[in-house]
């Protein structure tokens, strides 16, 4: 098996682990708070049908908890969709040759790590050892805008937009 695609296979289950791990936790969050409403509204004296009532708006309308969730799955989908075309965008060019990478920064507001990469050339494997955007290594995190593009589809400024 080649390396590029040992390398890659590796990132994707990495990649899975951490979704896993994101959703088991939203998850368990929403059933903590959930078990921590319904004690309280229990305690103050509040019927089954009240508490449905509260859930029930809270689910509707987005509230505290349900929201929050909303929130979270979200985030992790946007993770998940993000991290995983990445990885397949990179297996695409490096199988059909591409052996040099330049980064890209953009989005609204550009951090300081990935506004010092803006240009950089290099490999796979030494962008893999520093740190791929979208993998956490900057202050941005988990929602770094960047890329790594090809030599040829490079643009010399950042990107700036206004909304991701």
């Amino acid at each position: 098996m080649p390396v590029v695609t040992e390398a890659l296979r590796k990132q994707f289950e990495d990649a899975n682990l951490i979704i896993n791990i994101q959703i088991t936790g939203a998850v368990g969050k929403t059933v903590a708070d959930l078990e921590t409403l319904i004690g309280t509204m229990r305690a103050s004296g509040a019927t089954d049908k009240a508490i449905r009532e509260v859930l029930l708006s809270d689910l509707n309308s987005g509230g505290r908890i349900f929201g929050a969730f909303r929130n979270q799955f979200k985030s992790i989908g946007e993770f998940a969709v993000g991290r995983l075309s990445q990885y397949g965008s990179y297996y695409e060019m490096v199988t059909a040759g591409v052996k040099e990478f330049k980064w890209q920064s953009a989005g609204k507001n550009i951090c300081p790590d990935c506004k010092a990469r803006h240009g950089q050339t290099g490999s796979w494997e030494e962008f893999e050892m520093m740190g791929l955007p979208k993998s956490g290594f900057s202050v941005c995190g988990g929602y770094c805008n960047c890329d790594l593009v090809t030599t040829g589809n490079w643009v010399k400024d950042p990107i700036k937009v206004d909304k991701i």
